[in-house]
């Protein structure tokens, strides 16, 4: 999916524009292609607040860092992985009209005036594992009753809440509780997911399905679990310690061991496939080195030989210094197996790929994860390919235009859970 990391917006307007609290329906276009938006503003004391959503990225109530109001004039920023997109243009009574820039990309965006959607029912909630303090939030279907329950892991990075909430909002729709929350040391939460490891990060995640079986709303011997990409991964684990989950949903999961699951994505960054055969070679060689110390404990004076050798090749990167956390969070998960988790998985288990991911390798992945359940004596296991997608499940789009997704992922997630539960 889509990440978006940080949101800054400023918006100005005169009282003749009229309120800019509701929600704002329209499109950001480049050349011929129209992404399609929801922006929603909130009245927060003497300012706003906002979100921002869209089905097509596949992202939910985003928040806006900033919202201000002071003229006609409109501006903002939308701040992602690798880019800020700056948007510049003039509030009227029932419209935002104007331009904006992305580096050298440049295109324009119309808001208008929309009816909001009915709003889920959520709580935010609080749960500890050990001395660590997890934020989150609950979503609840709008049905009365005891109702299955999901709850969200994290991938790798600092991930908060909202990451997972077009997902979450997607099965509360679909009758489940579903429970996001903020990785340990982001948003709202204690500790420090730098200096865990996958340990301790599977620990959150049950002490999250406790919760869940706690609450009147939900049916305790219905609860699951999705997690994608490092949640993918760690899901067995949790699974495994959890000993009574109904599902388990690994979305683009590592099934071999983080080592080679390292070097196929470190390869791919580079694009080692599409170099000359000693280029090739000579990539091969620098990425091995990367993760022989990140992963093996080799000492990294190769390392730095062969970096300095290589420096100024087109396909080179600086590998991070040695005081840098990727070293000391590689060392704490390189004895993670993921197979022997999966063994000891009893629940219904939906895997999930994109034929051409570049982060993990998806056919020796998932023949890992199928062999490991056979071993364990689970047959209850589903695995569904998209083809064209990459890691994100995100297709193949023109140069410069806006990321695509796969259209029915989660409802193949949604029928197949349901099936499962029955």
């Amino acid at each position: 999916m889509w990440r978006i990391l940080i949101v800054m917006l400023t918006l100005s307007t005169s009282a003749s524009a009229g309120e800019l609290a509701g929600a704002w329906q329209g499109t950001w276009t480049k050349g011929s292609d129209a992404l399609p938006v929801v922006v929603t503003f909130q009245r927060s004391g003497a300012g706003y607040s906002g979100t921002f959503d869209s089905d097509a990225l596949q992202v939910a109530e985003i928040p806006f860092a900033q919202v201000t109001e002071t003229g006609d004039r409109v501006h903002f920023a939308l701040t992602g992985d690798e880019s800020t997109t700056v948007f510049e243009g003039r509030q009227r009574a029932t419209a935002i009209d104007g331009t904006f820039a992305d580096g050298g990309t440049k295109g324009t965006f119309h808001l208008a005036r929309a009816t909001a959607a009915a709003p889920l029912r959520s709580r935010d909630v609080a749960f500890d594992d050990g001395d660590v303090k997890l934020a989150g939030t609950l979503l609840f279907p709008g049905e009365a009753g005891r109702h299955p329950a999901i709850a969200f892991l994290h991938g790798s990075g600092p991930e908060q809440r909202f990451a997972n909430r077009w997902l979450a909002q997607r099965f509360a729709r679909a009758g489940f509780v579903a429970l996001i929350y903020d990785k340990r040391g982001t948003g709202a939460s204690t500790g420090d997911w730098k200096t865990s490891g996958f340990t301790e990060l599977a620990a959150d995640a049950v002490a999250g399905v406790r919760l869940l079986q706690t609450l009147p709303e939900v049916d305790a011997k219905r609860v699951g679990i999705y997690g994608h990409s490092q949640g993918g991964t760690i899901a067995p684990l949790a699974a495994a310690r959890a000993g009574d989950l109904a599902f388990v949903i690994a979305s683009a999961a590592g099934g071999i061991d983080p080592a080679r699951m390292e070097e196929y994505s470190l390869g791919n960054s580079i694009g080692i496939a599409a170099l000359p055969a000693g280029e090739a070679n000579d990539a091969r060689a620098f990425v091995r080195a990367i993760v022989d110390v990140a992963y093996r404990g080799h000492a990294r004076a190769e390392l730095d030989a062969l970096a300095a050798k290589l420096k100024g090749r087109g396909w080179y990167f600086e590998p991070p210094p040695a005081d840098n956390f990727y070293w000391a969070f590689s060392r704490r998960i390189a004895s993670y197996r993921p197979a022997d988790s999966w063994r000891q998985v009893k629940a219904a288990v939906l895997v999930l790929f994109g034929d051409k991911d570049e982060r993990v390798p998806p056919k020796p992945d998932a023949d890992a994860i199928v062999q490991a359940l056979r071993a364990g004596g689970n047959t209850n296991v589903v695995v569904k390919t998209f083809p064209n997608a990459d890691h994100t499940f995100a297709l193949p789009a023109a140069n410069g235009a806006w990321p695509r997704h796969v259209a029915d992922y989660a409802d193949v997630m949604i029928d197949w859970t349901k099936r499962a539960l029955h």
